[in-house]
């Protein structure tokens, strides 16, 4: 049975970014179900760039509460078997959902999957850096969210 996943972006006056995060989200390989744009009280134009997107993508609005709060949000307000954080000044690869919802596949213990990110430079789109962090373990049950996993880790792309 095919997983639905529902892709949450905190956002903070990042409409400078927000498009560009949202594309890539657009263009996954394995298609999300939902696109959740929490807006944590921006100033600057991020709701009229979010909208430009119509209905692939679901805009909340709220007041200022820090990250975290954003990201509860749109999990309060998401609907999928897994979640996924893409943050607003980040981009996907193409493949990252499919990869990641392919893990969940071959284990039923899995309950949290994460990336690596590559940094680059945003005029020339050389590598900077590859960060690789973190690795294969048990994750304590104090940190799942209810019934919902959560597909996490930098919001970089994976290379």
């Amino acid at each position: 049975m095919r997983k639905t996943v529902s892709i949450i972006i905190p956002t903070y006056n990042y409409g400078r970014f927000i498009a560009e995060a949202i594309e890539s989200a657009l263009i996954q390989t394995y298609r999300a179900d939902e696109i959740i744009v929490v807006d944590d009280g921006s100033t600057d134009d991020t709701e009229m760039r979010v909208k430009r997107f119509g209905e692939r993508v679901r805009y909340i609005k709220q007041q200022n509460s820090e990250v975290s709060a954003a990201r509860n949000k749109g999990i309060d307000n998401s609907s999928g078997d897994l979640i996924a954080f893409l943050d607003a000044d980040d981009t996907w690869m193409p493949e990252k959902i499919e990869k990641q919802v392919a893990k969940f596949a071959e284990d039923a213990e899995i309950g949290l999957v994460h990336c690596g990110m590559r940094e680059f430079d945003s005029t020339t789109g050389a590598t900077i850096e590859l960060h690789l962090d973190g690795g294969e373990g048990w994750v304590a049950e104090d940190i799942a969210l209810g019934e919902k996993c959560v597909i996490t880790g930098p919001g970089g792309s994976l290379s």
